[in-house]
């Protein structure tokens, strides 16, 4: 339950074609899939250590699920309530607390995996429901006089001193979680800290509601190939398949379907010639519903507001600061200065690239004027990109099929940390079928289900899912999502393993073609896979310190860590191989595609520090600059000089931006550049070594990926590097660190 506190902060919302693989999937030195029992339970939602009964979660048995986990939570929270203070210890108390809300976690984590992967409207209110019952029942928690009582009787320094390290550590951050959330309060300021807490969640239920039903509902139906030039075929088949599949074109009447569920919209921005056409699809994909009910400005204004006035409620200048009290920095003015700082540095090579970038742009279209237009500004830089590209980086595509890169993702992490992936088979039922013996259930045809196993010891680690193609109901993007986590028995032993899904959106496979996957789509894969690794392979003392757990700014690590195996050539030349010949990839094509991260790395950057700039702006200064105004206007005026100066006013990110509005990255965004210095860094560990040295693998998973939040981030990344993070290597990756031009 710390664990789902400390990453929601106050359990708000989270945010992050049926065909099967074309192979069988298969790690190397794997053995054949054999039959998994998977348990009859009274209560599906309720961790069994088992792949779950996906048929069996309908809205009745969730609800009855719900009830359960209800019931079960406030009976454990009297019995503690009942303790006398010199019954208050660290197993009566914080233990307790630990274990309180095991079921209604559950039920929890599963109804937000399922309306992100087949969302409905009644997955919705119920989810809803779950997350405000949740929601209000902690609220009486940190709210009970007689529990606070408890709370610092058990965290006493003499009742500490004989706990491990980690116990220890357990306490401290329980005594701080309930301080964070009010206990020290008057009754009359608790009242008003449990309204801002329910309707930040709601809140945070809308803004998502928005954007998901505009991005499913917006579409975009061409019957002029003239207004497509040059898209490419494989996405104007795409939206060929699309419109004929609705019934909006025929082989006479030919029609061309762009919408935001899928790349389309995207790609038109990207490629397309026809100034019109990108600017209705800018105007969709960037506006996200403005001047629509689904229009989230009003929605970002009242989260920033209500925010604001809990932080100030609980003792902080601003959420920045609030939230940076269990994150590796310790203030908002220690991320806003990383932030400038990393700006001053790529700031010298983001002016020379857009000098030519407009000098391209403007030789390309013979257009002279010295500013663009919002919706020019990527397919501008796209076509600065396509003249500094190698050509043969168009070629790539064969050499990475969709089996052979999960395959290569397994073998590598399965030789790196000393564990086994074996696949499951699976079925997707409906409800009321009987699932066949020797099968697991996915809620989905197209999901994978594996299990993953100490190679050493046979311990079973974890069940993780694989959801990767889009499909309509559901959610655009990648991320993990934990479903279960696992709660250690006493000794640290894994009582049962845990159980994570990796979800992605790639194209689905089409009968009788292989599925081949842009260099990018590998790149997402081992971002997500690094996400996913770190929760399956996490082994501690005390269950909230799982990977979720972790801080903030360091949840990242992992999975950008990972993603710069995407970046190596000695690591894609494990699986790319040419789907007819089986031919290796040739190395300088590798090279090639590597080498191709330091193109244009400025302007990538600088998106991501101006993402991470309004957002920190947003949580620290609200009132100043954004209150009562307009969001592109105040966002224009913030982000002067932090991008490309426009001929109009861009619209807001803040539309698009769950991360910040509903999920948990709320003045967090800079995570991801953070997360890109310690990952730089620390691969140079494997750089050094070789990318399949065990001994660098037994360390990383030992020190790393085991520890989880066991002990404060700095330490964790010192006892793998032996020192503190550089940022040297971070500028050297991206050739930074001397002159281009």
């Amino acid at each position: 339950m710390k664990a789902l506190i400390r990453k929601v902060r106050l359990l708000s919302a989270w945010v992050v074609l049926g065909m099967t693989l074309l192979l069988p999937l298969k790690a190397t030195g794997s053995q054949e899939p054999g039959p998994v029992a998977q348990q009859e339970v009274a209560h599906p939602s309720f961790r069994t250590g088992q792949p779950l009964a996906w048929s069996r979660l309908t809205t009745q048995q969730v609800e009855q699920d719900l009830q359960e986990a209800l019931r079960r939570f406030r009976a454990r929270v009297a019995k503690i309530r009942h303790l006398q203070p010199e019954d208050a210890c660290y197993e009566t108390v914080f233990r307790q607390l630990e274990v309180a809300s095991d079921e209604l976690d559950c039920v929890m984590m599963v109804m937000r995996h399922l309306t992100y992967v087949a969302d409905s409207e009644d997955l919705r209110k119920l989810y809803e429901k779950v997350v405000n019952i949740s929601t209000d029942e902690m609220t009486l928690v940190f709210d009970d006089e007689k529990i606070w009582q408890l709370v610092k009787e058990a965290h006493r320094p003499e009742k500490l001193q004989d706990l491990t390290p980690a116990k220890r550590r357990a306490a401290t951050q329980w005594y701080d979680i309930f301080v964070d959330n009010g206990a020290e309060l008057s009754p009359q300021d608790k009242q008003k800290r449990a309204l801002l807490v329910k309707e930040l969640a709601q809140l945070s239920m809308q803004y998502d509601a928005n954007m998901v039903d505009f991005q499913q509902n917006w579409e975009l139906l061409v019957t002029d190939k003239k207004a497509l030039s040059g898209v490419p075929a494989e996405i104007m088949n795409v939206m060929e398949r699309a419109a004929r599949e609705k019934g909006l074109a025929t082989g006479e009447n030919p029609g061309w379907l762009i919408t935001l569920r899928d790349e389309t919209a995207g790609s038109v921005l990207a490629t397309c010639d026809v100034e019109a056409t990108r600017k209705q699809c800018w105007e969709a994909a960037c506006g996200m519903g403005k001047g629509t009910p689904q229009d989230n400005e009003p929605v970002v204004h009242a989260i920033m507001q209500k925010r604001q006035e809990l932080a100030e409620l609980l003792g902080a200048a601003h959420y920045a600061d609030y939230l940076s009290r269990t994150r590796m920095v310790r203030s908002g003015a220690e991320a806003m200065a990383f932030v400038d700082a990393l700006y001053g540095k790529i700031r010298p090579y983001y002016e020379q690239e857009m000098k030519n970038v407009l000098s391209i742009y403007s030789e390309f279209t013979h257009d002279t004027n010295p500013q663009l237009a919002p919706w020019n500004e990527l397919y501008a830089q796209c076509i600065y990109c396509s003249v500094n590209s190698p050509n043969q980086l168009s070629s790539t595509r064969p050499y990475f099929k969709n089996t052979n890169v999960i395959n290569g993702l397994l073998h590598l992490y399965s030789k790196m940390l000393g564990v086994t992936f074996r696949q499951l088979p699976a079925v997707c039922l409906k409800p009321g079928e009987q699932c066949p013996a020797g099968k697991v259930e996915v809620w989905h045809p197209s999901v994978l289900c594996l299990e993953v196993t100490d190679t050493a010891s046979g311990t079973r680690l974890g069940i993780i899912y694989l959801d990767l193609y889009r499909r309509a109901d559901k959610r655009s993007g990648a991320w993990c999502a934990p479903i279960q986590f696992a709660d250690p028995v006493p000794g640290g032993e894994i009582r049962q393993p845990h159980v994570c899904a990796l979800l992605t959106n790639f194209d689905p496979p089409v009968k009788g073609r292989p599925t081949l996957w842009k260099h990018s789509d590998v790149v997402v894969l081992f971002h997500e896979f690094g996400h996913l690794i770190y929760n399956v392979v996490c082994h501690t003392e005390v269950a909230g310190h799982c990977a979720a757990g972790v801080a903030w700014d360091f949840s990242e690590f992992t999975s950008t860590l990972s993603e710069n195996f995407a970046w190596s050539p000695d690591v894609l030349s494990l699986f790319a191989k040419h789907y007819k010949t089986g031919k290796p990839c040739p190395r300088m094509l590798l090279e090639a595609v590597c080498a191709d991260r330091k193109r244009a790395a400025a302007l990538n950057y600088m998106q991501v520090l101006a993402r991470a700039k309004i957002d920190l702006e947003m949580h620290m200064n609200y009132e100043q600059k954004f209150r009562g105004r307009s969001l592109d206007e105040a966002e224009a005026q913030v982000l002067q000089g932090w991008r490309m100066e426009m001929s109009s006013v861009p619209y807001s990110m803040m539309r698009e931006l769950p991360h910040c509005c509903s999920g948990g990255y709320a003045a967090g965004v800079y995570t991801y550049l953070w997360s890109e210095v310690m990952a730089a860094d620390a691969f140079t560990r494997f750089q050094k070594s070789g990318v399949l040295d065990p001994q660098v693998g037994a360390e990383y998973r030992k020190y790393v990926l085991e520890t989880g939040d066991s002990l404060p981030a700095y330490e964790v990344y010192k006892l793998f590097m032996g020192r503190e993070p550089r940022l040297e290597p971070f500028l050297k990756m991206n050739d930074f660190d001397s002159p281009r031009y």
